[in-house]
């Protein structure tokens, strides 16, 4: 069934969305749907409890109902790469060669995402400090599951992903996607169990960002399904945004007026584990033209990367204007960000502000393992200092070392870092070539 509907972009939303004014709906081929809310009541059966009390924290919007909604396009014809000016395509056996797989991997990375989110989410969910937290969390999760949802609609509403030998290519992948648990989804950064409720907040801030970016990259999609799935995806990943960044910014004033659970130091340690993983979604730097080429995306890795990073740098300087508000009561914003660049570029107290009471984000360089041949496993530190000892990078075990002073001790016994470890020793390098990132 499909049903046109008039919406509003949320206020976090992106300026461009003002063009997509309207989307229509449709539910999925009942055996995926019915897998999905299987999935759900498993993975994330607190959605229920969301749904009894949306009306409680969120009045003015549409409750949440799981469906596919499919957006306008502002134009019919493909955007960028070699194809620019010919229609997009309707059905994926139009698409020709590499293009064919490259949209299916796409497709899947994006709807492992939203899936492992979900999964990440629920393990800490109820260390929530306060009720508002805690429903913001719920319906993230719950538009996370809507999304995937989406790219299930992309995949099963599509008949034609068939190739010789291959003869149901989204059944596959759908079956895949449902059996993907954490450990064994396809970006690294959603491979990584939450243990307190900082990573829930700092991951909202920082990894639900590359998202938004992804998005907006995949606007111009080439084949259309993709593509008219992306304004609407858009809208609800900024109230997944602005939620990480409000709770960042009201933890760090709780840590300096002393109320919070939580100190500067340990949102640091969190910002400095999710950072570089935020980064390593976009694939490696040098990368991404051929996504450009088959009109899948209107920026190269490196740039968006690069936006990206920036925007990140924004966001803590806000939060750090907030600590400096906190500590001297009176300051306006424009003197308290003085405040903060001043100390941080010194290194010195300046009214009372130590460089110790601020937040900063880790350099591009430190702790990658995915990337640039010049930085992967290069020893790096929060600054984008290269480490060394007679002029030459320390020791892995000496770089571990230096790991266990800036990462939270929780992180630093995950899977995921185990992996890092081994590779960093040289026990076990990843696939040379081998793709990641979106």
């Amino acid at each position: 069934m499909r049903r046109a509907i008039k919406y509003s972009p949320h206020p976090f939303a992106h300026p461009q969305e003002e063009e997509l004014a309207a989307y229509d709906t449709e539910t999925i081929d009942s055996r995926y749907h019915d897998a999905l809310v299987t999935w759900q009541k498993k993975n994330f059966p607190e959605l229920s409890f969301l749904e009894e009390n949306w009306t409680k924290f969120y009045a003015n919007q549409t409750p949440f109902q799981l469906y596919a909604k499919i957006g306008k396009l502002s134009n019919n014809n493909i955007v960028f790469g070699r194809m620019a000016g010919q229609p997009r395509f309707e059905k994926a056996s139009e698409m020709v060669g590499n293009m064919f797989y490259s949209a299916r991997d796409i497709i899947r990375a994006q709807a492992s995402t939203e899936l492992g989110s979900i999964q990440q989410h629920r393990l800490t969910l109820e260390e929530a400090p306060n009720d508002q937290m805690k429903m913001a969390v719920l319906r993230i999760m719950a538009e996370e599951l809507r999304h995937a949802y989406q790219m299930f609609w992309v995949l099963s509403h599509d008949h034609s992903w068939k190739k010789p030998g291959h003869p149901d290519i989204a059944e596959e992948t759908m079956d895949e996607l449902l059996s993907m648990e954490l450990g064994n989804h396809v970006l690294d950064a959603f491979n990584i169990p939450f243990s307190n409720f900082l990573d829930n907040v700092v991951f909202a801030t920082v990894i639900d960002l590359v998202g938004k970016y992804q998005l907006e990259m995949q606007k111009v999609f080439s084949y259309a399904p993709m593509a008219r799935s992306m304004g609407p995806m858009l809208s609800e990943e900024g109230f997944h945004i602005g939620s990480g960044r409000g709770f960042v910014k009201e933890l760090a004033v709780a840590a300096t007026n002393g109320s919070g659970r939580y100190s500067i130091a340990d949102i640091q340690k969190t910002l400095n584990a999710w950072c570089p993983r935020g980064l390593e979604m976009f694939g490696n730097e040098r990368g991404g033209e051929t996504a450009v080429a088959f009109g899948f995306k209107d920026r190269n890795n490196g740039t968006a990367q690069s936006e990206y990073y920036n925007e990140v740098r924004e966001v803590v300087e806000l939060v750090n204007v907030a600590v400096v508000q906190t500590k001297v009561p009176g300051t306006s914003a424009p003197d308290a960000r003085t405040i903060v660049r001043e100390v941080q570029d010194t290194g010195e107290r300046v009214q009372g502000v130590h460089p110790e009471d601020l937040l900063f984000v880790p350099d591009v360089k430190f702790y990658r393992k995915r990337g640039a041949e010049e930085v992967v496993f290069m020893p790096y530190d929060v600054s984008g200092t290269l480490l060394t000892e007679n002029n030459k990078p320390i020791s892995g075990e000496q770089y571990l070392g230096y790991l266990n002073t800036v990462l939270p001790e929780y992180f630093m016994k995950t899977n995921e870092f185990t992996k890092y470890r081994d590779a960093l020793l040289g026990y076990e390098r990843p696939e040379a070539g081998r793709s990641y990132g979106w």
